[in-house]
């Protein structure tokens, strides 16, 4: 069995999920590729991504800079970009 994730590593593969999706929204409605019509997304989403990625940068920032060791302990809840845990 593999080790947890550390926060750190929780935080980063947050920060790749949301400018993967942001990405791809960009290529698929921003640029017109082929005209796409993707009802559930649309620029604003897209924007939306970049800026819960670039809040989670913030975070990972803050932690690394006041609390070193605490980012180096097991993630168990993902955090989204406002510090509080994510529900489902």
């Amino acid at each position: 069995m593999s080790e947890p994730l550390s926060e750190r590593e929780l935080i980063k593969l947050q920060i790749q999920a949301y400018e993967f999706y942001a990405g791809l929204i960009d290529r698929a409605v921003v640029s017109g590729a082929h005209d796409a019509k993707m009802p559930k997304w649309d620029e604003q989403r897209a924007v939306e991504y970049h800026d819960l990625a670039e809040q989670l940068r913030q975070r990972l920032a803050e932690l690394e800079a006041t609390d070193e060791q605490a980012l180096d302990t097991p993630g168990t809840t993902p955090v989204v970009a406002n510090g509080e845990p994510a529900t489902s």
